[in-house]
């Protein structure tokens, strides 16, 4: 046998196999909605909260507990105004914490174990 009508019969096989088969009628197509919840999940909002009133918190040495809770108390009302997710409200305060406060943060964190580092664990600690 021809070795190239050999391949050809087998593309021809494959490509009829394939055109022959019908997807189970219990699966559900990947919508844009969907797609969009995915890229949700990987990125915090940051845009959005700020957009909302989130702002930077940078520690002054003579910090007011008030000033402290107030930007904590702000941070709570846009992340649930967002609807955002515990993980979300997380990476996003985190990413907002500047100067001496992202350093005391990473300093925390080095010595908290990883599954206790949550959203609820921040505001305790914060």
């Amino acid at each position: 046998m021809d070795p190239n009508r050999a391949i050809a019969d087998e593309v021809e096989s494959n490509a009829l196999a394939l055109a022959q088969r019908t997807a189970p009628s219990d699966s559900i197509p990947i919508t844009a909605p969907q797609g969009v919840e995915l890229l949700r999940l990987n990125k915090p909002p940051i845009d959005k909260i700020c957009k909302h009133g989130a702002e930077e918190f940078r520690a002054n040495v003579d910090d007011d507990p008030e000033r402290i809770e107030f930007w904590l108390e702000n941070m709570i009302r846009v992340f649930d105004e967002l609807s955002c997710t515990p993980a979300e409200c997380l990476k996003c305060a985190i990413s907002l914490l500047r100067d001496t406060s992202y350093q005391w943060w990473n300093t925390l964190v080095s010595v908290v174990p990883k599954e206790r580092v949550t959203w609820e664990f921040f505001q305790t600690e914060f």
